[in-house]
């Protein structure tokens, strides 16, 4: 390959601890653990230019960069990529591929022929010099009101303790993801991010109950948002707005970003998470759309929303990869 030198896991190690920002996503324990847990997935590694590191996984006929997560694309080992160029030696060399870039990584320069994701993040980096009245004099006033109303109902957040608590938290998850016909995360998954210090899963409880929780990534300077759940029986209790504000608040002081993560625009996720402040940053893509877009609208989502939990429970570990 004239740009892509392809290189050992062994090699792509040893540069992984040169680049200038990776996340938790890129590490080789990641994705040995996922190599391990579905059969029909696989990585390779490359150098691009020796400039940046690039890994990609391998799923049938396409080429993903990276799974299960929001963000991939390679990483800098001098200086930030200049995402044409890189767009234009990537299709010449790889076909039916799919690239997201962090935002941290992505410098856009001449003409871009690469297309906007449809999703876009939210960060705040202010927490270092910010007080918590002016945090909270910055959120949106429909989510103080949120975050005032849970306060009054008395709910508790703390941190998931042990393996009952993370089921708990998991059949809430299985739950919320069947109510929107979209496939779950397998609990093995589930069970690896939660027990990669210093990522933390908080857990809201009402009158002794787990009623939601949040589970939070952190890596690079980032805390990253990166998946939550909650009880549709306590839907008007505020929890995810709860567990939130407990969260960044929790920040002040700390030379870090917190990622809201990634939404699609102007959906009701993005104006839930604009409200927190902070800046928008797109989520630029190469490569090919999502696939699901027929599945969106096929009748198999709406028997999936039919299926009990503890059938999605079992059949996702194979359907998941029709969701990355």
């Amino acid at each position: 390959m004239k740009n892509f030198q392809k290189i050992t896991k062994k090699e792509y190690g040893e540069f992984l601890g040169k680049a200038l920002f990776k996340t938790f996503f890129h590490s080789l324990e990641w994705h040995e653990f996922l190599e391990q847990q579905f059969k029909w997935l696989k990585f390779e590694y490359y150098l691009y230019k020796n400039e940046a590191l690039f890994p990609l996984a391998i799923i049938g006929k396409k080429l993903i960069s990276l799974p299960f997560c929001e963000y991939g694309g390679p990483l800098p080992l001098k200086h930030d990529i200049k995402i044409d160029e890189f767009e234009r030696d990537v299709l010449e060399e790889f076909k039916n591929i799919k690239i997201k870039f962090h935002p941290r990584v992505s410098n856009p320069t001449g003409k871009i022929e690469l297309s906007l994701s449809i999703l876009s993040s939210h960060w705040r980096g202010d927490l270092k010099n910010i007080s918590e009245k002016e945090l909270w004099d910055s959120l949106r006033k429909t989510l103080r009101h949120e975050i005032k109303h849970a306060q009054e109902q008395n709910l508790k957040i703390k941190k998931c303790e042990n393996l009952k608590e993370l089921k708990a938290f998991y059949n809430l998850y299985v739950a919320n993801l069947r109510y929107k016909k979209t496939v779950p995360y397998p609990w093995p998954l589930i069970q690896f991010l939660y027990k990669n210090a210093p990522n933390e899963l908080l857990l809201a409880f009402y009158r002794g109950e787990i009623v939601g929780g949040s589970l939070f990534l952190e890596y690079s300077g980032f805390v990253h948002y990166f998946l939550s759940a909650s009880d549709y029986k306590y839907k008007n209790l505020g929890v995810s707005y709860f567990i939130l504000w407990e969260k960044i608040k929790s920040l002040i002081g700390k030379d870090v970003i917190f990622d809201l993560g990634a939404s699609p625009r102007d959906s009701n996720l993005e104006i839930f998470k604009r409200g927190w402040g902070g800046t928008e940053y797109p989520i630029y893509q190469i490569g090919i759309k999502r696939e699901d877009e027929s599945l969106r609208s096929s009748k198999l989502r709406n028997i999936w929303g039919l299926l009990p939990n503890f059938v999605i429970k079992k059949i996702s570990s194979y359907f998941i990869k029709y969701r990355i």
